[in-house]
């Protein structure tokens, strides 16, 4: 994890550190916020994401979407396209 993760994490209830402390992956700390119904700030949940744009579905307003994650639903991204506002949701593994 990185320490901005951690810092995160170490803001938690002292029962969700607990459970929190074995987390080692990304996708173990995605699972671990989706099922305790914890929500990251923007910038905590890029650096779980490694950042990024998700660019693989066409626009309406020309170009592939240019997503930008604003939230964690159902153990997956909730993405926003910065040009026509579309809302989808995106797995780790769908974002570039």
């Amino acid at each position: 994890m990185n320490e901005k993760i951690n810092e995160y994490l170490k803001d938690l209830p002292p029962e969700l550190q607990e459970k929190a402390k074995d987390i080692k992956t990304h996708e173990e700390l995605l699972e671990f916020l989706s099922e305790n119904d914890v929500e990251l700030p923007e910038d905590v949940l890029e650096a779980v994401s490694g950042g990024g744009v998700c660019e693989n579905d066409d626009c309406p307003k020309g170009g592939k979407h240019d997503y930008r994650k604003v939230g964690i639903e159902l153990k997956r991204y909730k993405c926003v396209c910065n040009k026509c506002g579309y809302e989808t949701l995106k797995a780790p593994w769908e974002l570039v």
